[in-house]
């Protein structure tokens, strides 16, 4: 109960909150009584003497436990068809972003293999009068920045007109060397143009570098942008930081594959120490007698479990009749 409430209204649970919607007469000091024995055992902790309670990671262990093996509630299918999809990639892409918005989490779908990425969107910050930061979003939703150090300052103006004109010339094509070197020694563009565009290059370079021969599609990732929350430049940084964890990502979900069955883990379960103060749920797709890929979300240990896991276990039953229908 108090993990339940907890997870809906964000606040420690009261001794009392427990004892009136507890659904049979019990006192407040009884519940108190509880949770002193509770806290001793790891479950429960408290921000302060007179607050309520909260849930540990251990606690959240407890209660997702029974979630998983619960039957109470059916497998929730996300709002994509993924019949419509002709290609692999386009299905894993479209799961993803819809996975996304149906959880309000960062949704991560891991593809059988790589397939050509394309350049979803191109992002241009000024960090410093000399500093620009670099972002790239591919189709797969993978994420990856660098920052640039300019030998003298850049005018702001040049950085809104290299945002626009690499969106327009290289937005939802595919990642290749020659459509970059292409964009940035493009002769019908001024010196000046041209000198800052050239400047980007071993961005570009690094971001060739990356590509790996398995995909990880993350949804939710183009609309961080456009979230009040993450204006502030260093906050936008720490979540880019997190997305870039790519192969510590690729990881956990890998120990995913052998499963076959929903997993979550919580904090310190998550392998990366950047991904501690995160819950992961995820679920194994593919092949009746083989595992492809697997789907998942990552969000605040302060989620939506119950909701995360038959999503997620649904999106994964959803795109396991999808590969077997393609591959038969």
């Amino acid at each position: 109960m108090v993990a339940e409430r907890y997870i809906r209204t964000g606040s420690p649970v009261s001794s009392r909150d427990v004892a009136a919607g507890a659904g049979f007469k019990v006192s407040s000091s009884t519940v108190r009584n509880e949770f002193a024995v509770l806290e001793e055992q790891g479950y429960l902790t408290h921000p302060h003497t007179s607050a309520g309670r909260l849930p540990t990671n251990q606690g959240f262990r407890r209660f997702v436990e029974g979630l998983v093996v619960a039957t109470s509630r059916e497998s929730s299918l996300v709002p994509v068809n993924v019949e419509l999809a002709k290609e692999v990639e386009v299905a894993l892409q479209q799961t993803s972003e819809a996975l996304s918005e149906a959880t309000n989490l960062l949704a991560l779908v891991v593809a059988p293999q790589m397939s050509g990425a394309r350049i979803r969107h191109v992002e241009l910050l000024s960090l410093q009068p000399n500093l620009v930061m670099a972002v790239f979003i591919l189709s797969t939703g993978r994420v990856s920045k660098r920052v640039l150090d300019y030998r003298r300052p850049v005018d702001r103006g040049m950085v809104e007109w290299a945002r626009t004109y690499l969106n327009e010339l290289i937005g939802e094509r595919i990642l290749t060397e020659r459509l970059i070197r292409r964009a940035l020694d493009n002769p019908e563009i001024s010196v000046k143009e041209r000198g800052f565009l050239l400047a980007l290059g071993p961005a570009f370079d690094a971001l060739l570098d990356e590509q790996s021969e398995e995909s990880l599609y993350v949804g939710g990732a183009a609309r961080l942008f456009k979230e009040e929350g993450f204006q502030d430049v260093s906050e936008l940084r720490e979540v880019l930081g997190l997305l870039e964890e790519r192969y510590q990502l690729l990881r956990s979900l890998r120990s995913v594959l052998s499963t076959g069955r929903v997993v979550v883990r919580i904090g310190e379960e998550l392998e990366s120490p950047s991904l501690r103060r995160f819950a992961m749920v995820a679920a194994s797709y593919g092949l009746p007698q083989r595992n492809l890929g697997a789907v998942s979300v990552l969000g605040p240990v302060r989620m939506d479990y119950e909701g995360a896991i038959a999503t997620v276990r649904g999106t994964a039953q959803l795109l396991s009749a999808f590969l077997e229908d393609r591959y038969e």
